[in-house]
């Protein structure tokens, strides 16, 4: 009996750690060249992509950055914000974010 639990044990221990490795296949990442376009630091557009993911891609698909205009964005954030309860300094990061991801090429962000 014993030797069934440690691979079976084995088994979910690598399962979960798979489950938990950050995946690269994301095109809207914060990225140093997205830094460098916006000004914006790279930790910065890091706090902002961590929230559109925790909050706004509860409602919206993760690469709705790159299908609104970026002049957009400024206009649309804070009515989101509001609705989701975001607080001033998120919204600015999230807005930060956006107009970052924005600039991401269709063409780069649909290859994945």
């Amino acid at each position: 009996m014993k030797t069934l639990i440690i691979p079976a044990a084995a088994t979910l221990l690598a399962c979960i750690a798979a489950c938990t490795q950050p995946k690269n296949d994301d095109p809207f990442a914060p990225s140093k060249a997205m830094a460098a376009s916006t000004g914006t630091p790279l930790e910065d557009l890091g706090k902002g992509h961590a929230i559109f993911m925790r909050q706004c891609t509860q409602c919206h698909e993760r690469w709705i950055p790159n299908e609104i205009p970026t002049k957009e964005w400024h206009k649309i954030v804070p009515g989101m914000a509001w609705n989701a309860g975001l607080s001033e300094e998120e919204e600015r990061l999230v807005t930060e974010y956006v107009i970052a991801a924005s600039k991401v090429k269709k063409e780069a962000a649909s290859q994945n």
